[in-house]
């Protein structure tokens, strides 16, 4: 299932995707209800961000082609990104005018469900919603001339993800895409990683507990690519029916 919160005539309302279609339901997006007998084409629509994280915690390195000349990490690296660096599907990254280097960066993103707290490998992923795309925007430069990642990782816009929850995605086995102007920059697959999915969480969980709607992003893999004023960044994850597509134009601040 396609679940999304979304805004129409400035209403807010929890919908169910289905092609071109948003089936108005109850509920909230990560205890959704039935269907409500209203629909909207999405075009009439403005997707919000999914959930309202208290944290977004992410796993730096965890691709052995993103790596390159590093030592690959034999515990699951995570790093904080603040909930105020959040846009949806859609809305603006924005290149702040004091960095020169800023890349996307294509993830996989894991929605909590409930509270988690040192919860197992074996039972991490039961804590899980779903999953949705990610773009960690990243400022290269000021991750090499600053001593902490807090304005690298996030300055305002540099967290995208959207558009849609899917319930349905395999975390063993999924996807990954990367495009910067319809330019394939980053291809991969959850399979490759070098920590799973939940064997993150449950590092996490043991040190820092996650709540219902927090945003574990889980890695990027390969060679990213650098961003410019009118480019428009593509992460795609998923297959066929199971297909999560974030879109967001970059602006030059």
């Amino acid at each position: 299932m396609k679940l999304a919160r979304i805004e129409s005539n400035g209403r807010s309302l929890l919908a169910r995707i289905d092609g071109d279609q948003a089936f108005i339901i109850d509920g909230t997006i990560l205890s959704p209800g039935g269907d409500t007998g209203e629909s909207l084409s999405l075009s009439e629509v403005r997707f919000l961000v999914p959930t309202d994280p208290s944290k977004i915690v992410a796993i730096g390195i965890n691709y052995m082609d993103h790596a390159g000349d590093r030592v690959a990490p034999t515990e699951p690296q995570p790093f904080l990104k603040t909930p105020s660096s959040l846009i949806a599907h859609g809305e603006n990254i924005i290149l702040p005018p004091d960095s020169t280097n800023v890349h996307m960066e294509a993830e996989l993103v894991a929605v909590m469900n409930a509270t988690c707290s040192k919860v197992s490998p074996e039972n991490a992923l039961s804590y899980v919603a779903g999953y949705t795309a990610g773009n960690d925007v990243s400022g290269r430069d000021w991750q090499q001339a600053d001593l902490q990642w807090w304005r690298a990782k996030s300055s305002d816009t540099f967290t995208a993800v959207g558009p849609w929850l899917d319930t349905e995605i395999d975390p063993w086995t999924t996807r990954i895409e990367g495009r910067i102007s319809e330019k394939t920059q980053q291809e991969s697959n959850t399979s490759l990683l070098i920590n799973s999915i939940a064997a993150c969480i449950s590092r996490i969980s043991h040190y820092m507990t996650l709540e219902a709607g927090d945003l574990v992003f889980t890695g990027t893999p390969g060679t990213t690519g650098a961003i410019v004023d009118g480019d428009i960044c593509e992460v795609e994850v998923g297959e066929g029916e199971n297909t999560v597509l974030l879109s967001n134009p970059v602006k030059q601040g």
